[in-house]
């Protein structure tokens, strides 16, 4: 089982804690941090947009992946949520919790 980070963000805190909390009760996050604050600036059907959002931190696994993104998609207003998988190396007890934790879905 490979770690991976997901970056997802959510357009309000409710939403954000919503995806963060099905994610971890479901056993397809070991954690998920949910960061405020940040400001997005991108194209959408060829206008400039920018929004204010949270930013989710998703630390998952790559059997997890498939599943995290179908729970996302789920519970997600935006058409495209985003959804950008990283390649993730953690301390041994770190990577040893996270594996235990989604070992036991």
């Amino acid at each position: 089982m490979s770690l991976r980070v997901v970056l997802c963000t959510a357009p309000n805190k409710a939403i954000a804690q919503q995806i963060a909390n099905s994610l971890v009760a479901e056993k397809l996050a070991a954690c998920v941090n949910i960061i405020s604050g940040i400001e997005s600036v991108y194209e959408w059907q060829d206008q400039i947009e920018t929004d204010q959002e949270y930013q989710l931190i998703i630390k998952t696994a790559s059997t997890c992946l498939d599943n995290a993104f179908q729970c996302v998609c789920a519970l997600h207003p935006y058409d495209v949520p985003e959804w950008i998988v990283l390649d993730a190396c953690a301390s041994e007890q770190y990577g040893m919790w996270m594996r235990n934790v989604l070992n036991n879905h």
